[in-house]
Parts: C-alpha cells; structure tokens; sequence
C-alpha cells in the first residue's frame, strides 16, 4: 500500500524536527527553503490538495528538514499487514560510523526511556549553547 505525498509529509514532520526539537511548522519551511516552499502550500501539502509536488519544492522541504530527498520517492513495503519504513536514513547511519555517537547510542540503551528522554534533553540544549557542532 503506498502512502500519499500528504501521508509521507506527515511522517517526515513527525520523524525529522527541527534543531530544538519542535516539529517544522510553514513558516518555519517558509523561512528554511528561502521562500520556495510557502505557508499555504506546506498547509496544502499536508491536507492533501497537492498531489504531485516539483521536485523543486520536495528537495527544498528534505534539505531544511535534513532527510535525503529520495526518501519522497521510495515505496512502503506491507509484511503481516503493516506497513515498514526504512530501517535507517543518511544521518543514522552516518551516527553509527561515528565512534563516539555509537558509544552514546549503546549506553543509552541501558537506561530507562523517561532517562533517554531526559538525555536527549540535554543534547539538545549543547546544540542551542554552541549554534552547532564542533570539532
């Protein structure tokens, strides 16, 4: 069963949010692309009235959103009747390269999920101190 331009929207809204942690919302994807993708059609996008999107606007939205723009294209596979999503995009797999996120991602796993959130928390914080990653 394949999922509509407006369902993956949502999925991509709910899975990449922004820097601070909050799901993208238009003005912000207005802002973020430059004012190629505006407002009124990130609100249209997510209900649905546009269907076939430029390539244009689907890689504006994947660039400011950090997902790779083939994701758009790729098709949800059913098995037992539900549908799987890819197991890992381009940033997690470049995270389990890097030694010491993979050693994050390890020890976290031994805490509790209120404590992972608590955690993610304070990465997020790092991020906001510093304005980005440092060497």
């Amino acid at each position: 069963m394949a999922r509509t331009i407006a369902q993956k929207f949502e999925r991509f809204l709910d899975g990449y949010r922004r820097p601070d942690g909050r799901r993208w919302g238009g003005q912000d994807l207005h802002e973020a692309t430059g004012g190629v993708v505006t407002r009124s059609y990130v609100t249209h996008l997510r209900k649905g009235r546009i269907q076939n999107p430029s390539y244009e606007k689907l890689g504006a939205i994947a660039k400011a959103m950090g997902f790779p723009p083939e994701l758009w294209f790729e098709e949800d596979t059913v098995e037992k009747g539900r549908v799987e999503q890819p197991l890992l995009d381009e940033q997690a797999v470049e995270a389990l390269r890097d030694d010491t996120a993979n050693a994050i991602l390890r020890e976290s796993m031994r805490l509790s999920e209120r404590e992972r959130k608590i955690v993610l928390g304070i990465v997020r914080l790092f991020e906001g101190m510093s304005g980005g990653p440092e060497a």
